[in-house]
Formats: structure tokens, C-alpha cells, sequence
């Protein structure tokens, strides 16, 4: 009998956490969406499983080298496009896009380099999301955001975005 009780309270605990996954999901998502807005077309390629966040600007050291990298592929690909800036062409609305949401991306970054060893005590939740956006107005672009949520999962904290190659 004792077997049984805890067997059923596990798999009520597990439904749990299941429903609990997916609002946070459906909440980053449907915040994603209503932050492009209307009129875009927006592809999701991926959503992460949440994951324990340790303050709003805590990312592990393997998050970290992951989004470093990914970083200097962007750099890498503007760099390519503009051949090394010396085919700089001010009109190319895919580079000059690109280029803008890296800016952000790095001021956000570094603010998070200095805080993300301080990683202090459990805050809540952070899923990611990767997606492609095409808008009309420029060739498509990817990016993955990040969304930093309350404790309970039911509230956005934070969210932060970083361009994908």
C-alpha cells in the first residue's frame, strides 16, 4: 500500500513538473511573439527545458563558453559580408540589422560576465528559445532568447537576446 501512495504521488509530481514545463514554454513563447509583433514571421527552432536560475544574470561557465562562441561567429559573419569592413556597404539592411542586435547583445553580455560569477541563490527558472524571424524588410534573422522567470514560473523576470550565425 505504502508502495502504491508513493508510486502515485511520483507520477502526480512528474505531471506536475510536466505542466509547469510547458506554461513556462508557452509563456516565453507567446512573450517572444508579442515582442516582434505583428506582421513577422516568426519560426521557433527551439525551446529549452527549464533549467534552475541562480539570479537574472547567472549563466553556467558551459552557457557562457556557448554563448561567447556564438558571439564571435556573428563577428565572424559580419566580417565576412563586409570583407573585413573595407566592403562596408551602409544600405545592406541584413549587416547594419545584425550588427545592432550585437551591440545590444555584447552590452548585455559583459553586464553578465560581471555578474554571472556570482552566482547566488536559486531565483527561479530560465528557458531559451532559438527562432528565425523574416519580417518583409530584411532577409531573415536568428537569434536565441533568453527568458528568466519567478520561482513559481508563472512571471517573466527578464529576457535576453543574443544573434545566431
Amino acid at each position: 500500500m505504502k508502495k502504491l501512495i508513493l508510486a502515485v504521488a511520483v507520477l502526480l509530481g512528474l505531471t506536475a513538473c510536466t505542466d509547469k514545463s510547458q506554461q513556462m514554454a508557452k509563456l516565453a513563447e507567446m512573450s517572444l511573439r508579442q515582442s516582434i509583433g505583428e506582421g513577422n514571421d516568426v519560426k521557433i527552432t527551439g525551446i529549452s527545458e527549464p533549467d534552475s536560475a541562480f539570479g537574472s544574470n547567472y549563466l553556467t561557465p558551459e552557457e557562457k563558453k556557448a554563448v561567447i562562441g556564438t558571439m564571435k561567429k556573428v563577428t565572424d559573419q559580419i566580417m565576412s559580408r563586409t570583407q573585413n569592413m573595407t566592403a562596408f556597404d551602409p544600405n545592406d539592411t541584413y549587416v547594419i540589422g545584425l550588427a545592432e542586435r550585437q551591440m545590444k547583445a555584447n552590452a548585455d553580455l559583459r553586464q553578465m560576465l560581471f555578474d554571472c560569477d556570482k552566482k547566488g541563490e536559486w531565483s527561479g527558472w530560465k528557458v531559451k528559445i532559438d527562432y528565425e524571424v523574416h519580417n518583409g524588410h530584411e532577409q531573415n534573422y536568428r537569434a536565441e532568447r533568453w527568458f528568466f522567470f519567478d520561482k513559481e514560473g508563472g512571471v517573466i523576470i527578464k529576457t535576453i537576446e543574443f544573434p545566431l550565425p
